[in-house]
Parts: structure tokens; C-alpha cells; sequence
């Protein structure tokens, strides 16, 4: 099996968080870090500036003794957010960042379970953390908001201004400090509730190596501005959109709603995007059906030949030919990075032959998440990549018999993973941790695919039973074939991820207690069964709900162990 690349690195490999701070200050200085939505006004932070709010968080973590706290972060993608998680484990602490989607329920849960001391939220989530008990009470507000105090909480405002107050006065406390980047500092569950989920725990030697990776796989630079666009909790975003890019020195831009995804686009004019499968899609839609409302498929077809033809004697003319759409984008894009899912190869084919690049990546958040890249210079058309960088990958095929080995060269099996990026396992489960991980300590994804002669990962199919949306998200469809289970009529159930054009639908297969409705037709027992669908789909959160059913007639195929074959459905 080959090992990855050498490659010398354009960036080196920081000891600890408060190292990329000091270095992206030094290096961009004034030059602007982020811009967001405050209301409908747009602000911008420098890199210098935030290295202030850094410094003020962190020390005033120290003067109030919350070093060393767990605390869980809620909320909307924003400068205060990153600030706050890279605050809390560079004073020896645990971040653990929650999905804003999940119920108050499941908050308060995760808070519990992950034994939090406090909570950082955001003032539109308030509803979903007002419950919660964390051990020391503490509740941080992310943006600036008079109720807070009323109830008895702080605002990352006030704590960072006086922080930084003391910090600029000489207390270097913080700013001197340098916890152990080998244990626990982000604690990020897995889809699901404190039953289901799991609970990755990534150390910031595995976030510093990812981001090392990041940087040294993809071509961002200070020249760049970039939309983060996936929620930060999502490791994906937070290390490779922002904490990679930021130390590439990319402006980064927050979207403030899906629903204004391409009109940020227009207004911040990004060089470079960072996706997944279902923005990509729906942006190669958009152009494309506009293209064809205008009458224009046959023009930009010819132009695509006349471009096509160019570029094969050296003449790159696409940008020219087709500047209406790239002007659709802000008139600046020329790359796109894109994980979490697989991405449709005809529509990478689409965007390179108007002058876009898409350089797909594959990632798993026990990995920090960075896996592989397929870097556009040496582009494969299917593969997801070649091993990050400082990393290794090896197919394992098990033969069912208990014989277990490496693959050859284009043998599937299960796509397994070494290197600094890996977890150090699942919070409070070490029989789950051990399963995780080969005799010889690597990851094994529960992906299954194939390497090359190159050493491109091809992946041939998706997890065991996790199912993965076009926006990235996991699905456990154990969790929410939990609900379907208490449902009386259904006697057997599988949730699955049935692909419908560029979606993945969740469907719930369906294998009714007949006995229960004796006398009724086909469309009788369909519509109760719908009717109870619609009531678990109200417990559960927009992305996790059942679009689909399916009835079967007979029960499910079942191993000898009586567990129903999944891959048969």
C-alpha cells in the first residue's frame, strides 16, 4: 500500500492553538479575518483584532478560575464562537460543540452527559440552553444582549473587554500558557441522542495536524475570501473552513441563512468556497436552469467545445466565455472544495469547463476530519483522493470466515486510517473505541472502497447503516428507528437513505403487524401508517425526519443472529 505523498509544506506544523493566533497576527495583521451579520449590518474583525478577543477570553478564563472548565458552545456561526472555542482549550479545556438543530431536550442532555461546567449560547438558542445544568452554572451570551445579565449571565463582550483589559496591563498569564495538546480539548458527538451517539474526542494535536494538512493540500491564500457556510459545530468547517483557512490568511465571510446562500455569494464576492455535495448542487441547478430559461444550453455547449478545443494547444479561454456565470458567483470564484459527500463527476466536469475547479476531499470526524484530497493539479475523476499529508490509508477486507487481510491494489475492503488527525477514541466507551481501531492502531471508517496503483481512494460504498445527506450530515438510523420500534403496528423496521435525482430521502421500510389491520386495504394501512410517521417526524429535528415509506408484505432477511441484512433493503 503506498503511503502519502512527500510533499514539502507550504506551512509548518504549530505546537498549539495560541501559536496559529500569534502567527496569523504577526503575518496579516490589519487585514480582515471575518465578516457577519450583526442584525442586517455587515462587520468585519481583523486578524490583529481577534487575537484580542483570543487573548481577552483566555485570560479572563484564567482571572475567574473557568481554566481547565468544560464548556458546550450553541449557536450561529460567528467570530465569537471560534474565539470562544479555541479560547477554552488553549486555557486547558474542553470545548464541546453542539448542533444548533437539536431539541432543548438534547441539549441539556449533552450538557449533562459531557459533564459540562458551562454553556455558551447564542441569544436566539437561549430557549434551548435556559433549562440546562451545567456543573458551575455558568452561561456565557455570545452576543451582546441586556437580558443576560438579568438572568445572571455573562456576555463574551464584557468578559473579553475585561480580559483584554488585564492582559494589555501586563497580566500574562494566559498568553504564557501552554496546556498538554495530547489529551482531550474538543469533545464532538456524532449524530444522535446521549443513548445513540457517540462522542469523538479530538485533541489539539489532532485539530493542529488537520489543519496542517489543510493547508498544505489546498491552494488558499491571503489573496482569498471565503463563505463559511456549514454550521461550525460540523468539524469540517470549523477546522478546514475556518481554522485552516485562517491561517492561510483567507477572509472569511459567515452566511447568515441558507436561504441567502447565493445572494452572500453575489454581495461578498468569495475567490474560493468551502462546500459540501448539496450547495454545489444546488448551484449548478440554479445557473443551469437559468441558463436554460434564457435559451442558452446550445450557446454555452458550442462554447464549452470552442473552450474545450483551446485548452488542449494551451489557450485557456473559459473565464472569458463564460463570465455571465461566473459572474452569477460573484465574479471571483475559481475553486471549490467539497466534502462530507460524494460529489456527482459530471458536475465537476460542468464547473471545470467554465474555469471552476473542484477539488473534492473525504473526511470522517474521528479523523479531525480530513482524510484524503484529490487535488485538482492531479485530479482523478471519482476518486476522493490520496492519503492527507502525514498520514496513511490501507484497505482491510474480512471474508466473512475470520480471516482478515490487506488489500491488494484494487481490492475492496474497508477503508482504515493511521496518522496524527486520528481521535484518541469515544468519550466513556472503550469497548466502542477498541472496535474503532485495528491490532496495528488504525481508524477503521466503516467505508468501504478500493486504492489504485496511485494511491487515489475510491470509495464503492457509503458507512455500514450511517446514512450521509448531500449537506454533510450524518443520519444513525438506529436512533430513529428507536421511535418507529414503540409504534405498536409496525413489526419490523429499517430507515435508509433512498437517492432521488441529487437528494438522499429518508425512507422508512416498513413491515407491518398485519394482525392489526385485519379488514383494512392497502391504502387504509398505508395512510395510518403515514399518520404515525408524521407524529415521530414532529420529535424529531427537520433533517432527521421520514420523507418516505415503503411497505413490505414479507418480514426482512435476517443472519443467523437474527439481525435483519441491511445491505439486502
Amino acid at each position: 500500500m503506498k503511503k502519502i505523498k512527500e510533499t514539502k509544506p507550504r506551512y509548518p506544523l504549530f505546537n498549539s492553538m495560541h501559536d496559529i493566533v500569534n502567527f496569523v497576527a504577526d503575518s496579516y495583521g490589519d487585514n480582515v479575518l471575518y465578516k457577519y451579520y450583526v442584525g442586517k449590518d455587515i462587520r468585519e474583525v481583523s486578524f490583529n483584532q481577534y487575537k484580542d478577543w483570543f487573548m481577552g477570553m483566555g485570560t479572563t478564563l484564567f482571572n475567574r478560575g473557568w481554566n481547565g472548565k468544560r464548556f458546550a458552545i450553541v449557536g450561529e456561526s460567528k467570530p465569537e464562537w471560534m474565539s470562544s472555542f479555541l479560547s477554552v482549550m488553549s486555557a486547558g479545556g474542553v470545548i464541546v460543540p453542539l448542533d444548533k438543530e437539536l431539541f432543548a431536550e438534547q441539549i441539556c442532555n449533552f450538557v449533562e452527559y459531557a459533564e459540562c461546567d458551562g454553556v455558551f449560547y447564542t441569544e436566539s438558542h437561549y430557549d434551548k440552553v435556559k433549562d440546562a445544568k451545567p456543573a458551575e452554572g455558568i452561561f456565557i451570551n455570545l452576543d451582546d444582549c441586556e437580558a443576560s445579565e438579568a438572568r445572571g449571565h455573562f456576555t463574551f463582550s464584557k468578559l473579553m473587554k475585561e480580559g483584554l483589559a488585564d492582559y494589555k496591563n501586563g497580566n500574562k498569564t494566559f498568553c504564557n500558557y501552554r496546556p498538554d495538546t495530547s489529551v482531550l480539548a474538543s469533545l464532538v458527538f456524532t449524530s444522535g441522542t446521549t443513548g445513540t451517539s457517540k462522542g469523538v474526542m479530538l485533541s489539539q494535536n489532532n485539530l493542529l495536524f488537520n489543519a496542517y494538512q489543510c493547508v498544505n493540500e489546498v491552494d488558499f491564500s491571503a489573496d482569498d475570501v471565503n463563505i463559511s457556510a456549514l454550521p461550525l459545530h460540523h468539524t469540517y468547517e470549523c477546522t478546514a473552513g475556518n481554522i485552516a483557512a485562517m491561517t492561510c490568511g483567507v477572509t472569511i465571510c459567515f452566511n447568515n441563512s441558507l436561504k441567502y446562500f447565493m445572494k452572500n455569494v453575489a454581495l461578498f464576492k468569495p475567490t474560493g468556497l468551502v462546500l459540501v455535495p448539496l450547495f454545489v448542487n444546488t448551484i449548478y441547478r440554479r445557473i443551469t436552469d437559468e441558463i436554460e430559461k434564457k435559451g442558452k444550453s446550445g450557446t454555452v455547449k458550442t462554447g464549452m467545445a470552442i473552450t474545450g478545443a483551446a485548452r488542449k494547444v494551451g489557450i485557456d479561454l473559459r473565464r472569458n466565455m463564460f463570465k455571465e456565470i461566473i459572474d452569477n458567483l460573484g465574479g471571483n470564484v475559481t475553486k471549490i472544495v467539497c466534502g462530507g459527500a460524494a460529489v456527482n463527476p459530471d458536475i465537476v466536469k460542468w464547473f471545470d469547463s467554465v474555469g471552476i475547479r473542484i477539488e473534492q476531499g473525504y473526511g470522517i470526524t474521528e479523523c479531525s476530519p480530513l482524510v484524503a484530497v484529490n487535488p485538482s493539479s492531479t485530479h482523478k475523476v471519482g476518486s476522493v483522493g490520496r492519503a492527507a499529508i502525514g498520514s496513511s490509508v490501507k484497505i482491510i477486507v474480512d471474508n466473512n470466515y475470520g480471516v482478515v487481510y490487506e488489500a491488494e491494489t484494487g481490492e475492496i475492503g474497508e477503508i482504515c486510517v493511521k496518522g496524527p488527525n486520528v481521535m484518541l477514541g469515544y468519550y466513556n466507551n472503550p469497548e466502542a473505541t477498541k472496535e474503532a481501531f485495528t491490532a496495528d492502531g488504525y481508524f477503521r471508517t466503516g467505508d468501504y472502497g478500493y486504492v489504485d496503483k496511485d494511491g487515489y481512494i475510491f470509495i464503492s460504498g457509503r458507512k455500514k447503516n450511517i446514512i450521509v445527506l448531500t449537506n454533510g450530515k450524518n443520519v444513525y438510523p438506529e436512533e430513529i428507528e428507536e421511535y418507529l420500534e414503540n409504534i405498536d403496528v409496525i413489526k419490523e423496521c429499517v430507515v435508509v437513505g433512498r437517492e432521488n435525482d441529487d437528494d438522499v430521502v429518508l425512507t422508512a421500510v416498513l413491515f407491518p403487524d398485519y394482525d392489526k389491520f385485519k379488514g383494512m386495504s392497502e391504502e387504509e394501512i398505508s395512510s395510518a401508517l403515514r399518520t404515525q410517521i408524521m407524529n415521530v417526524n414532529r420529535r424529531l429535528p427537520s433533517f432527521k425526519q421520514i420523507r418516505g415509506i415503503e411497505i413490505r408484505r414479507v418480514e426482512f432477511e435476517k443472519t443467523p443472529t437474527k439481525k435483519i441484512i441491511r445491505s439486502k433493503i
